[in-house]
């Protein structure tokens, strides 16, 4: 066991260790999975790195408003976020939810709590960089023949120095379309100021940012400076601290 891991196990080995009625009681139950890994967190003051459930409420109801056919998330670490809006595609048999992580022990950890919960065939992780995981789903998505070519909903949750980077891979690959509605965490805590200066700016700051910053995933992803977008920052009192997600809806291209 890696001890950067730890805590990581910890939780994974608590939740698979429990009575097998208890188990069994949990399984194929999304909400009660998500309930014992809240009680774990809480009955042991260990804080993980997933959404929670009051800023995870909020983007659960812009689910329901959206109703996604292709959901994409940066960062699954151990599949909280996963579960937790994946539930929420499972009526609409062609919708699906696609998991990103770099790390291949927080995916593997992720797929059996994800199958525990019952929604496997709902999620799928792709394990790596996100870049390199963008451009393979591209291509997945183009080979399908249900037509869809962009994301409908994103929630990035990853690196706080990536956030912007793997955004203008997404912008670059066309991914990115008016209709898309993107959710970022942590916008406070630890922060990610830079995310939210760049989507919140003007066309004419993302094209000077996009020309004097060499993307650090690679020259081929500039970015578009012509994609619009509707974002605000929405503070969320937690219990232990003040955070925020930053809410943002494409709504149009400048004219260039």
């Amino acid at each position: 066991m890696s001890a950067e891991h730890e805590k990581e196990y910890a939780l994974f080995n608590h939740i698979f260790s429990l009575p097998s009625e208890k188990l069994n009681a949990i399984r194929g139950k999304p909400e009660l999975v998500l309930s014992a890994i809240d009680d774990y967190q809480k009955n042991t003051e260990t804080h993980y790195m997933d959404i929670g459930q009051a800023k995870g409420q909020i983007i659960v109801d812009k689910i329901r408003e959206k109703k996604p056919k292709i959901m994409v998330e940066l960062g699954g670490y151990l599949g909280y976020s996963a579960i937790l809006f994946g539930k929420e595609l499972l009526q609409d048999s062609t919708a699906h939810y696609y998991s990103l992580e770099a790390n291949p022990t927080f995916a593997e950890m992720a797929t059996k709590l994800i199958d525990l919960a019952g929604i496997s065939e709902k999620v799928t992780i792709l394990v790596g960089p996100a870049t390199t995981s963008l451009v393979s789903l591209q291509k997945e998505l183009q080979k399908q023949d249900s037509g869809v070519r962009t994301f409908d909903f994103v929630f990035i949750d990853h690196w706080k120095d990536l956030y912007v980077p793997d955004l203008r891979v997404m912008e670059s690959l066309n991914l990115i379309a008016p209709g898309t509605v993107l959710v970022a965490d942590n916008i406070y805590h630890p922060g990610a100021p830079e995310y939210v200066k760049y989507i919140q700016g003007t066309a004419d700051s993302k094209r000077e940012h996009n020309a004097s910053i060499p993307n650090a995933n690679g020259h081929s992803f500039v970015g578009r400076w012509d994609i619009v977008y509707d974002s605000k920052t929405i503070p969320v009192e937690l219990e232990n601290r003040r955070d925020a997600i930053e809410l943002t809806y494409c709504t149009g291209y400048a004219e260039k």
